[in-house]
């Protein structure tokens, strides 16, 4: 179409170029400045909309700051599987576990901006090691938000062993055991959720960090921990492998874990949501930030990338570039009040 259009212009500037110039030296003038205008105006329009669909013309690396079989690690791996063919490129995905995070995130900001290099983080696991963490190589500007696709909760998982059954019988052992249960985390954002939890319930339990969320999965699987903060997907995974799912954190039930009570309406004050957010280094190009969110949009658009999510206990739920800044912007501010308000609400 773009070629058409140019040669469409190109004719009726050939055409007046003619027709002006049979009609004599003086009606000449004019149209001779302005074929060069007219004629520079289509090789800009035709420049821009090359270097609009350029990209990409390589493999792009995504970076993924936590361990595999994870819920950040499951879900952008659908996602990259799927922009590939839209896009026509190869992602390249590679888990960089590490530091809650940290490793991942400051490859990832270090890297050349130029598209090549892009990945993914969790909203408030970000948030937090940014507002509690100690010689962290990024802050919150050094990312570009492209897009996210869900929204998702944390539930909290009992081993056989513990003989817990439900948040009551953990509850009532805490208070009768301050610190004696063990909970395997994989993150920040399960640190506040503890606390959060610990706060509500008035107890005191004793966290085991891991890289992620495979990590704290196999921990409780084997009865090494007392219990897990994980992903709600994970809930469907631990069926029949002596796992209870005690609760989850979020304000309400999700159609996809119905059948688990929130915190909240078991009495306990905890709300919480995580969702993943794709990002690239600050200063990507604004035109390469816009391909990459289209191809989000598109891909995640699909009914049946939607139900792949579904099988995967993930909600889609679309944010565009301005949308999840916005979200992600409303999170800094309001863990940052909350830890200016109560400076060892995160202190383990």
């Amino acid at each position: 179409m773009e070629i058409n259009m140019k040669n469409k212009l190109l004719a009726a500037i050939l055409c007046a170029t003619v027709l002006l110039t049979a009609c004599g030296s003086k009606e000449a003038a004019p149209a001779s400045s302005a074929a060069p205008a007219a004629t520079q105006a289509a090789q800009s329009a035709e420049t821009e909309a090359a270097a609009e669909t350029a990209y990409p013309e390589k493999n792009v690396s995504f970076i993924i700051p936590y361990s595999a079989g994870g819920g950040t690690d499951s879900l952008m791996r659908l996602l990259t599987s799927a922009m590939e063919t839209d896009l026509g490129q190869t992602f390249v995905v590679s888990n960089k576990e590490g530091g809650l995070g940290q490793v991942g995130l400051t490859e990832l900001a270090a890297a050349k901006n130029d598209g090549y290099t892009i990945g993914a983080l969790s909203n408030l696991d970000h948030v937090l090691v940014l507002l509690t963490g100690e010689n962290v190589a990024y802050d919150y500007d050094s990312f570009e938000c492209i897009g996210a696709i869900n929204t998702t909760v944390n539930v909290l998982m009992a081993s056989e062993e513990s003989g817990f059954k439900s948040l009551d019988d953990l509850v009532a052992y805490a208070k009768e055991n301050p610190g004696s249960v063990t909970v395997s985390i994989s993150g920040m954002t399960h640190i506040a959720e503890v606390a959060l939890f610990e706060k509500a319930a008035g107890i005191d339990l004793t966290t085991v960090m891991q890289n992620g969320g495979g990590d704290s999965l196999n921990a409780v699987l084997g009865g090494h921990v007392d219990c897990a903060v994980l992903d709600k997907k994970f809930v469907a995974q631990v069926e029949g492998q002596n796992v209870t799912t005690l609760a989850s954190f979020g304000s309400e039930r999700l159609d996809v874990i119905s059948e688990i009570p929130t915190m909240s309406e078991l009495g306990y004050d905890v709300s919480t949501e995580t969702y993943r957010v794709i990002v690239a280094p600050k200063g990507t190009p604004e035109d390469v930030l816009e391909v990459l969110e289209a191809s989000i949009k598109r891909v995640s658009d699909d009914p049946a990338f939607q139900e792949t999510m579904t099988g995967m206990s993930e909600v889609y739920r679309y944010l565009d570039r301005k949308q999840v800044k916005e979200r992600l912007d409303k999170d800094y501010e309001a863990m940052k009040t909350l830890l200016e308000e109560n400076p060892d609400a995160l202190s383990q």
